[in-house]
């Protein structure tokens, strides 16, 4: 893959999370809808930001899908859905770490690596999911595990 795919993966992927926040939010409580909003918030800016830079590439961004695949229940999946958006996120920002020689992009991608793998950590914690942290984000995490009551 080129790094003008990554970064066409990048627009897909923060299309779906944010939709994906869309969803969570109505699930969750007054204090972490808020982190929910500043997230989605944070993810409208990054795709903008990799919008702009496919264009500036001469690629062509995908628009959002009509919907997505999306079922929560309850706070506890929301959260948990908050992590797998993150989780995945992760993994498309470092892929483009990895792609591009290009030293804006490098820079793009890392600062939304370090970004994801926050949110991610930071959900995980108040979902009471170990480990809360991931030895190499971006790299397929380990099955989550409740933590005990």
């Amino acid at each position: 893959m080129t790094a003008v795919d990554r970064l066409v993966a990048l627009v897909a992927a923060e299309h779906a999370t944010v939709y994906g926040y869309g969803v969570l939010g109505a699930r969750l409580d007054d204090v972490k809808r808020r982190a929910a909003q500043v997230a989605y918030d944070s993810h409208r800016a990054r795709r903008d930001q990799v919008v702009a830079a496919v264009a500036a590439a001469g690629g062509t961004a995908p628009a959002p899908l009509p919907a997505y695949d999306v079922t929560v229940d309850d706070a506890r999946a929301a959260m948990e859905l908050a992590v797998r958006l993150e989780e995945g996120l992760s993994l498309r920002w470092r892929d483009l770490v990895a792609d591009t020689d290009d030293v804006a992009l490098r820079r793009l991608a890392i600062a939304g690596l370090q970004e994801t793998a926050v949110r991610a950590a930071q959900w995980r914690k108040t979902a009471g999911i170990t480990p809360v942290t991931v030895p190499l984000p971006g790299t397929d995490p380990p099955a989550p595990t409740p933590s005990p009551s």
